[in-house]
């Protein structure tokens, strides 16, 4: 797993000294209950469980702590943590570019309902990202993303992978389609489809996805469906470089998100996609930032 810090190459030069906001106050995780087994020292008497249990793994697996709403912020946990006076998605005081700057110009690829795409579109209409949409992609016709455009009133265009020879040709059409609307990076928020380098390197380092699993765990399709199959407690979300391997980029931002065992696809699909909302804008803005750094 790439750490958040890392720094990245240069980008374009437009986004020199553009300085973009972090996020808000994320607090930390819970205590987990029923302190250490039974059998291990602890100094002063023993606790809980067998020895042979611990072995086998049994400790922390007990019920669920209770959250009346899991996809709140206290619940979630976010990596990086951000400062104090940050960037803040929930109408804080947000971080502007310095005064005159032009505000980044960012191109988003979609296929389905586009709950992240309007996400990133509210967030720069309310001042918490120095940055607009300036050109939408879609792959299916008539799909959600398409359909909140039109009520946006941003810019879209439909490019159908069912009427491209290869990806390749059809990443191609994306590049022409976002270097004609003069974008500076581009967010897959929920693109289904795996990018070729023909796209990759067309935004190296500019190139950002939005993925429901804390990676590298599940990655590729029905990341929701992998987890509610391995039976794990935690889950969560992932903004991430692309690179040429699916889903293995580095990693800018991530929130966990307990599965409940209640859970099924859709509910716990809805609780991580709250948190979505909320780290794809935040990546958008480190990688500007970090490109600005650079150069």
């Amino acid at each position: 797993m790439a750490h958040p810090s890392q720094p990245l190459s240069a980008g374009q030069s437009n986004l020199k000294n553009h300085r973009l906001g972090l996020p808000g106050k994320a607090l930390k995780p819970a205590t987990p209950e029923g302190g250490m087994p039974q059998g291990i020292e602890t100094g002063r008497e023993p606790l809980g469980i067998t020895q042979n249990g611990w072995q086998d793994g049994k400790v922390g697996h007990g019920t669920m702590p209770a959250f009346s709403d899991p996809s709140d912020r206290e619940p979630s946990v976010q990596w990086p943590l951000p400062p104090d006076g940050a960037w803040l998605p929930d109408g804080g005081k947000p971080v502007d570019g310095q005064p005159g700057h032009p505000p980044l110009r960012l191109g988003v690829m979609a296929s389905g309902s586009g709950s992240n795409f309007e996400a990133l579109v509210q967030a720069c209409r309310g001042g918490n990202l120095h940055a607009e949409v300036a050109l939408l992609v879609v792959n299916n016709a008539g799909c959600g993303a398409q359909q909140r455009a039109e009520r946006l009133g941003i810019p879209w265009q439909v490019h159908d992978h069912r009427t491209q020879p290869s990806r390749e040709r059809l990443d191609l059409a994306l590049v022409t389609a976002f270097r004609a609307a003069a974008v500076d990076l581009v967010v897959m928020a929920g693109w289904m489809r795996v990018v070729t380098p023909t796209l990759i390197s067309a935004f190296a380092e500019r190139l950002v996805n939005i993925h429901p699993s804390l990676l590298p765990s599940f990655r590729g399709l029905d990341a929701v469906g992998q987890a509610l199959a391995a039976g794990v407690t935690l889950t969560g979300c992932t903004a991430h470089l692309v690179c040429e391997e699916v889903d293995a980029g580095r990693i800018l931002v991530q929130a966990a998100v307990p599965v409940l065992s209640n859970d099924d696809h859709a509910s716990l699909s809805a609780r991580i996609r709250r948190q979505e909302h909320r780290i794809l804008p935040l990546a958008v803005a480190l990688t500007a930032k970090r490109l600005a750094d650079q150069g």
